[in-house]
């Protein structure tokens, strides 16, 4: 069974292929350690990874297995981004939990040809509409670089305003924030 979110976004059961959820263009898929050619691949494009810290396999390795253990302990985390239509692997994006800040950030992160054609707004409205339909928090988050326009733009578009100034991996961001009970992220 397939519980309705919003209006066309579906919470999937983790039983076949563990689907999270599906957008009119998109399915999204728990992040297991099996992505990491995936993610290889995606962040060996400089033009994705000007905004990002900086990792190598082992790092990539380590933040797989660590959405790993945030679905199985959390019940949420970050998600393979695929093409409904190809299951074209887009990028990676969902929600994944700070504690450093106490909040559940909304993520985006796209392959350069996928990008500028509402993919990642798409993914990130999705995810707003799951996380303050299900989760305990106040308010989503997203952590953008000041100097990622494309980013903001999306955070923008998705009802979010400006929270605060903070320092993310030791980089300054722009955090972002959609308070429960706004509805621009329709």
């Amino acid at each position: 069974m397939r519980p309705e979110i919003g209006s066309t976004y579906r919470r999937e059961e983790f039983v076949q292929d563990r689907i999270a959820l599906t957008t009119e263009r998109l399915v999204m898929r728990p992040l297991t350690p099996s992505y990491l050619p995936d993610m290889l691949d995606l962040y060996s494009d400089p033009q994705v990874t000007r905004f990002l810290l900086p990792m190598d396999k082992a790092g990539h390795q380590r933040r797989l297995e660590e959405a790993e253990t945030m679905w199985e302990t959390r019940g949420y985390g970050r998600v393979g981004i695929h093409d409904r239509a190809s299951d074209r692997f887009l990028g990676r994006g969902g929600l994944h939990y700070w504690p450093q800040f106490d909040e559940v950030e909304v993520g985006w992160v796209l392959r350069t040809d996928a990008q500028g054609c509402g993919l990642a707004t798409e993914a990130g409205r999705a995810w707003l509409h799951w996380g303050l339909a299900r989760l305990d928090v106040p308010y989503l988050t997203a952590c953008v670089a000041p100097e990622n326009h494309a980013s903001v733009s999306v955070a923008q578009r998705l009802g979010m305003s400006t929270l605060r100034t903070d320092a993310l991996h030791d980089r300054q961001v722009l955090v972002f924030a959609l308070h429960r009970g706004i509805t621009d992220a329709n």
